[in-house]
């Protein structure tokens, strides 16, 4: 039997007490009409949940693929991409011009002494002095061709896809980061041996640095000391020699150490064996011209470099001959500072730099 209480309820639409039924959701009493209804917006609010809900969902979806770290990441494939096809084609180019300026200089090197071997034999006009002089001439085409082979494809490992680059004899047993100029001028103490790439090694607190083979290998040192002014002299003392003497005595731009480095760079000025000079990638070995005379330089000889920054020029004085030699510098080419450099190409071939008069 139904209490008094329930007798009382009446509908909260119409208010008839008779036919009355309690929603369990909301506690509200209805009648049998307006149970019905109200049924029916419980239904209609079902179904605007549920079409809230496609939405979201259709919003997550739809995020996961648009969202702006996909967008960036999908700009950096394709920029990554890009910069790839790039590197490789510069790359490509690159070896190509090295290749190809190689193979015309040591093809016209080659041509000129057969055609003057030839005209030679032919006329049988030829003497002991022309023998040594095709002999030099055929050991500098090999040195050349040798030096040649001196091309690395490198990987950049600074990027995390790594694009590739090309270039000549790449410090391979050095730091890659240049020390600081600021920190480390001419006016910081004596100079000496920093750097040095294979087979070369630098020995007795770097003032000593040795050949240590294989023979024809071209080994580059550079000093540890940058100059942009005043007037500097290194002495170097030649311990050991083989003959005919070849080693180089210069300086190079500090701008393009180590990625490039090379004595026939344009970046260079300095003297060689075989009567040759090097001054921003030309060559010259006629010693009637430019009077340098490498065949002069023994053993035990004692070589002065001076680094003149205030006149943009190198000066080697070869002590036992009391002369001097000098060659103008393009700061254009090989901007400050400055930094020495030794090539040494014959195995246990030792140069030595001795303290300042």
């Amino acid at each position: 039997m139904l209490n008094d209480d329930y007798n009382q309820r009446h509908c909260v639409k119409c208010g008839k007490i008779g036919g009355i039924l309690i929603c369990d959701g909301c506690s509200s009493t209805f009648c049998s009409r307006h149970a019905m209804q109200h049924r029916q917006e419980l239904t209609y609010q079902l179904e605007t949940i549920m079409q809230d809900h496609d939405l979201i969902q259709q919003n997550l979806e739809r995020s996961l693929y648009e969202h702006s770290l996909l967008q960036k990441i999908a700009k950096w494939e394709k920029e990554s991409i890009r910069k790839i096809r790039t590197a490789a084609d510069t790359a490509r180019a690159d070896l190509r011009q090295i290749i190809d300026k190689s193979k015309r200089q040591l093809a016209r090197m080659s041509r000129d002494i057969a055609i003057d071997l030839s005209s030679s034999s032919k006329t049988d006009d030829f003497s002991e002095k022309d023998l040594v002089r095709w002999m030099k001439q055929l050991n500098t085409l090999r040195l050349d061709i040798k030096s040649s082979y001196s091309i690395e494809v490198m990987e950049d490992q600074r990027f995390p896809i790594y694009p590739i680059t090309v270039s000549h004899n790449k410090f391979q047993n050095i730091h890659r980061k240049n020390p600081n100029p600021a920190h480390m001028s001419s006016e910081d103490g004596v100079e000496c041996f920093f750097k040095a790439t294979n087979p070369a090694s630098i020995e007795n607190n770097g003032t000593i640095i040795k050949h240590n083979g294989p023979d024809l290998d071209f080994a580059h040192i550079i000093g540890k000391n940058f100059y942009t002014q005043g007037r500097h002299t290194m002495r170097f003392k030649i311990q050991q020699l083989t003959l005919p003497y070849s080693i180089f005595f210069g300086c190079i731009s500090s701008s393009v150490v180590p990625e490039v480095l090379s004595y026939k760079s344009s970046s260079v000025v300095g003297w060689f064996g075989y009567n040759e000079i090097y001054q921003h990638g030309v060559w010259n070995n006629n010693a009637n011209v430019h009077g340098y005379d490498s065949y002069q330089f023994d053993r035990n000889d004692i070589i002065n470099l001076t680094l003149d920054c205030d006149q943009q020029r190198l000066e080697l004085f070869h002590e036992r001959f009391n002369k001097t030699h000098k060659l103008s510098v393009d700061i254009d080419q090989a901007p400050f500072p400055w930094q020495i450099l030794v090539v040494l190409i014959h195995q246990d071939d030792c140069v030595k730099i001795l303290p300042k008069r």
